[in-house]
């Protein structure tokens, strides 16, 4: 990479970390431990510190934890629990937002090594981590005390390190790592996402196919061997989750136990609060405490319970299901992901009702003064410069199908995963960053093309 282009990723790595660090560490810290009625950061900090206590279960700070039937992959517990056995509780949630802050920049800066891969083009780099170093949910989301960010970070570093593999394996150009060390490293970051996040859980299937694709091309040997060194890294890393548990409670979890309440939630159209749930489930009655709770603990409702509720909606009105799991999922598509963050107001409903309805300059003025007017509009501009120049950049890539095919193909599979599962904008939200990295290969083209024109 030439000097100059060099200076100018750091330049924007360090404003988009400035930029994530100067609003993320002036928010509110201790009101964190109180959302356990109205959103998940409470839960993570009090299960993350039950996680370390040695207790079964317990309360701290008014919010119970039961730690033998935690129903979520456990890493981002781990982290904030850790956090909090170094720090007091101010001081743990600037220290969480810092690491969440290092750990969003440092996925800016993969973006730009996936774009330079993808494209064999530095300018592309550049410019990839430029946009997600200064995309608006990109700087929000570390604020917050939920999996997003390091989801993202751990996906992002497993298909970096799997894309320098094929550069490797392939002869698209030099990787500093050889490739079976990069094969085994983006395994046990792909787990780790895993654990954070239980949706790539069959990612590695898809490793598989691309491995096999290359193989049919000519393009690497023993494609198997190198999976089964891919999917026994992965397992490994992954086992321990279960193993704690058959270990310590006698249960038996692969990863999570929530996928078939994920399922259940994609095909119930009457589903809400956790009290809701219980009760469409129990049909109004109240849920038994877990054997040996001594506090408010939380009552996990039986697999053949979501079984049987699904089984009954599937044949009551199964083309409905399917017609809501698309609609649903074409809105957390087109939906971006962190504008509420700046009010409940949505952006794109009061312009629609300016056009239809008002187009007056009192309207216009309306609509320019809702709370968070310009960061969501920036949101927008960054979400739909990412889908439509992305999908371009997808194209463009062809000829160096080999490294771009896994990176694109993550996100048609969290696209069909979540077609299945419930799907909400921030379960879509990590493809993101990938698609930002082809974004970046379309716009030099054009960039290219533009000034070829001028001559």
């Amino acid at each position: 990479m030439a000097a100059g282009a060099r200076r100018g990723l750091w330049l924007l790595l360090l404003l988009g970390l400035a930029l994530r660090l100067a609003y993320a560490l002036p928010q509110p810290t201790l009101s964190q431990y109180f959302h356990a009625g109205g959103g998940d950061a409470g839960w993570y900090l009090a299960n993350g510190w039950g996680l370390l206590s040695g207790q079964e279960h317990g309360s701290i700070r008014g919010i119970p934890f039961y730690s033998s039937v935690i129903p979520t992959p456990p890493l981002y517990l781990l982290f904030t629990g850790l956090v909090q056995q170094v720090f007091p509780d101010h001081e743990t949630i600037l220290a969480i937002r810092a690491l969440q802050c290092l750990a969003s920049i440092a996925t800016a800066w993969i973006a730009g090594r996936l774009g330079a891969l993808v494209s064999g083009d530095e300018r592309v780099g550049v410019l990839a981590a430029g946009l997600a170093a200064l995309h608006p949910a990109l700087i929000v989301d570390p604020a917050h005390i939920a999996t997003e960010t390091l989801y993202i970070f751990f996906i992002a570093l497993s298909l970096w390190l799997y894309a320098e593999s094929a550069v490797a394996a392939t002869e698209l150009g030099r990787s500093w790592l050889k490739p079976g060390h990069a094969l085994s490293l983006s395994a046990a970051a792909l787990a780790l996402a895993t654990l954070t996040r239980a949706v790539a859980a069959l990612f590695p299937l898809a490793i598989a196919l691309h491995l096999f694709i290359l193989s049919r091309r000519g393009l690497v040997a023993s494609w198997k061997r190198k999976w089964l060194l891919f999917i026994a890294v992965f397992a490994l890393v992954v086992s321990a989750w279960t193993l704690h548990n058959l270990l310590l409670w006698g249960r038996l979890v692969l990863v999570s136990d929530q996928f078939v309440p994920a399922l259940w939630r994609g095909v119930e159209s009457q589903d809400g609060s956790p009290q809701e749930n219980d009760a469409i489930l129990l049909g109004g009655a109240q849920p038994p405490k877990p054997e040996g709770c001594l506090v408010d603990c939380k009552y996990h409702h039986p697999t053949e319970l979501y079984l049987n509720r699904i089984r009954q909606l599937a044949g009551a009105d199964l083309g409905g299901i399917l017609a809501r799991r698309v609609t649903e999922l074409a809105h957390s598509l087109l939906q971006p992901h962190g504008t509420t963050h700046f009010g409940d107001e949505s952006v794109r409903e009061a312009a629609l009702r300016w056009l239809g309805d008002d187009r007056s300059v009192a309207g216009l003025g309306r609509l320019l003064n809702i709370e968070g007017f310009f960061i969501k509009l920036l949101t927008w501009v960054f979400h739909y410069a990412a889908l439509v120049f992305g999908v371009m950049g997808i194209f463009l890539s062809r000829p160096r199908w080999a490294v771009a095919l896994p990176i694109a193909s993550f996100a048609l599979y969290t696209l069909l995963a979540h077609l299945v599962l419930l799907s909400l904008p921030r379960y879509i939200f990590p493809i993101e960053v990938f698609m930002l990295a082809f974004a970046a290969v379309a716009l030099v083209d054009l960039a290219d093309k533009w000034r070829a024109k001028r001559g």
